[in-house]
């Protein structure tokens, strides 16, 4: 966590505008089950916001496992797939081992900016919430 909040005040439009992009994902889910599905009622918010949470969170997760490493197989598979159907030279890797480490390498100077989706997601949550409070109070 205190890496995050290193990489926050060193790159703080970066995260800013995935923050703008996180909220713009929501929204469009939100718009989808509000008003595009027919729902334009507090069901279709509370839909919307639920989804749009849920959405977010899910991206996070998966930007989380890609970071961590969890899809380098596959991208080796499609790397060197594709590097032997088009480019007719030597591979850029040698092996599985040596494309992990120069991945390693990239991911240590990337940030961190995707805990903005789940930074955003879990506020679509807190209003899922509250609008699910206030439909159990109005009816």
């Amino acid at each position: 966590m205190k890496k995050l909040f290193l990489d926050i005040r060193k790159h703080p439009m970066s995260y800013v505008i995935t923050s703008v992009i996180s909220l713009a994902v929501g929204f469009l889910f939100f718009c989808i089950f509000y008003f595009w599905l027919g729902q334009s009622s507090l069901v279709g918010a509370l839909n919307g916001t639920g989804v749009a949470g849920a959405v977010l969170i899910a991206v996070f997760g998966l930007a989380w496992l890609s970071r961590n490493g969890a899809f380098d197989t596959i991208s080796y598979g499609f790397n060197q797939m594709f590097a032997s159907m088009f480019n007719k030279e030597a591979n850029r890797y040698n092996d599985m081992v040596e494309y992990k480490e120069e991945k390693n390498k990239k991911r240590e100077v990337s940030g961190l900016y995707y805990f903005a989706f789940l930074f955003v997601g879990i506020l679509y949550l807190f209003a899922f919430a509250g609008l699910e409070i206030y439909f159990h109070v109005l009816y």
